[in-house]
């Protein structure tokens, strides 16, 4: 896809831009990585709307994907300096997911 054409060549604001509604997930977390420290607010939801499906999938491979995916939006909010709102967030989180020990001990070994 032309999306993945503009990455490769590091036009990333091209890509942010280029049709929203087109670019696949893994896409947009692609384009969410490049552009964190520049629109951490647009980065931020990118992540956090990738999460929302995973709360409903198990195993460890997943439990990381939300970890990596929770420190970018960690430091997204320190950026925009919304860490109390991370928090909050992540706590309502643990408390949603807390019958899932294993995703709890890989949130704890990320310091999360």
């Amino acid at each position: 896809m032309w999306i993945d054409a503009l990455i490769d060549d590091g036009d990333i604001a091209a890509a942010w831009t280029a049709a929203p509604g087109v670019a696949t997930a893994r896409q947009q977390l692609t384009r969410a990585d490049h552009l964190a420290d520049d629109r951490p607010a647009e980065a931020l939801e990118v992540y956090l709307r990738a999460i929302e499906p995973l709360k409903t999938v198990t195993g460890d491979a997943t439990y990381q994907e939300i970890a990596r995916l929770l420190l970018r939006a960690r430091n997204c909010h320190q950026h925009l300096g919304t860490t109390a709102e991370f928090e909050t967030y992540l706590a309502g989180l643990r408390a949603e997911q807390k019958r899932k020990r294993n995703l709890m001990k890989i949130l704890d070994q990320h310091g999360l």
